[in-house]
């Protein structure tokens, strides 16, 4: 009787947690459901989307030698650089994309009192991760921007390459008539003088000292030196009168040097926005990235073509027993996947496709406690289920 009367306790102890009610989580938009003045919980923002559009500009300097204005004529040198000038082009442009909170979706989770104890993970940014489960927060950080140079000359000091003195020996012969009796004697008288060379005399020497490098070069690969070179003796012998024949060369046809810029610029898609092209900057070849219109430029757009993949979900989320209930769990987004074509002028410069949160829908679980986990930068579920009662 005492065995029957025990086990029978036993039974009513391990069914009465079984029994336990489920308890319920709702969610609610806080824009369009007043919060009552009493309500104890949290608040978090569903993730948007922000595309960040970064582009690399080539700055390039172009720098005339000393020696331009006698390139043809002593070297035969054509299209030589034969005054300063700047130009700019477009090297490369990528699409990325990160999330930030969407002020338009902000809800609300109460907390009831006598409700059990949930484990809630929210990013810094206040966007929602996970319910009853522990997960790190991998929101994805804005990269950050970089630029270089390389290959900058400075000044005309670059062009300091002279293969001789900027002095040279001038000798005039001086004549002196000088009468002696009845006849006239002239006499001469040599002075010498060093004078600074004229631009015309330095191209001269700079043009025979490259002309006699040529020559070099060819002596060397014709084996007119009649002296057995290894390869790799040849090849670093040419590459180094190359290297010299281009330095003094360089004092004819002039300096091209580049520096690389980057520019950032994020753009927000609107759902209720018309599709249409979204002016990022301005750009021409000769004043480079410009915020307004400039004559010669060409603007630089942004246009974002929606899938309407996601638009048949929302006549059936009405449907649900928790819409028409009222009660709804936490609220999440299903996004939509887009393109988005970046255009300078008419021609297409970069095109990427991604999924773009606002233009997806809103639905929401149902209100019970379950164990969820979130994508960080779309606010889709990764994964759900519903929590066990031991």
């Amino acid at each position: 009787m005492r065995t029957t009367i025990f086990l029978s306790l036993l039974a009513i102890m391990v069914l009465i947690p079984s029994c336990k009610k489920q308890m319920v989580l709702t969610s609610f938009d806080v824009q369009k459901t007043p919060l009552a003045g009493s309500a104890e919980g949290f608040h978090y923002f569903l993730p948007r989307t922000v595309i960040s559009v970064d582009v690399t500009v080539t700055q390039t300097y172009h720098q005339p030698g000393p020696f331009a204005r006698y390139a043809e004529r002593f070297l035969g040198l054509e299209n030589v650089i034969t005054s300063p000038a700047v130009d700019y082009s477009i090297a490369g442009i990528a699409v990325n994309s990160f999330a930030e909170p969407d002020p338009d979706h902000l809800y609300f989770v109460e907390f009831r009192q006598g409700d059990e104890a949930n484990f809630i993970t929210l990013s810094e940014a206040g966007m929602l991760l996970s319910v009853n489960r522990a997960v790190s927060d991998t929101e994805l950080q804005k990269p950050s921007g970089e630029s270089k140079e390389y290959g900058y000359f400075g000044t005309e000091a670059t062009f300091n390459y002279f293969i001789d003195l900027n002095l040279q020996e001038r000798v005039d012969t001086i004549l002196e008539r000088v009468r002696v009796d009845t006849m006239t004697v002239e006499r001469q008288t040599l002075r010498r003088s060093w004078v600074e060379k004229s631009s015309e005399v330095r191209a001269r020497e700079v043009a025979d000292y490259i002309l006699r490098l040529r020559e070099k070069k060819f002596d060397l690969i014709t084996g007119f030196a009649e002296i057995t070179y290894s390869k790799e003796t040849i090849e670093y012998m040419y590459n180094e009168i190359n290297r010299k024949e281009n330095d003094y060369l360089a004092l004819f046809t002039g300096l091209s040097s580049s520096s690389s810029i980057r520019y950032r610029y994020t753009f927000v898609p609107a759902p209720s926005a018309a599709p249409s092209p979204h002016v990022l900057f301005h750009f021409s070849a000769r004043e480079g990235v410009s915020a307004g219109d400039r004559p010669g430029s060409v603007p630089v757009t942004i246009q974002v073509r929606r899938d309407q993949t996601t638009s048949p979900l929302s006549p059936l989320l009405q449907r649900t027993p928790s819409a028409r209930s009222g009660q709804k769990g936490f609220h999440y987004r299903i996004p939509e996947h887009s393109t988005v074509v970046i255009r300078e002028g008419e021609t297409l410069r970069a095109e990427a496709r991604m999924l773009i949160n606002q233009y997806g829908v809103v639905t929401w679980l149902p209100p019970h406690e379950m164990e969820i986990e979130f994508y960080p930068n779309t606010g889709s579920i990764k994964s759900v289920g519903r929590l066990r009662k031991d």
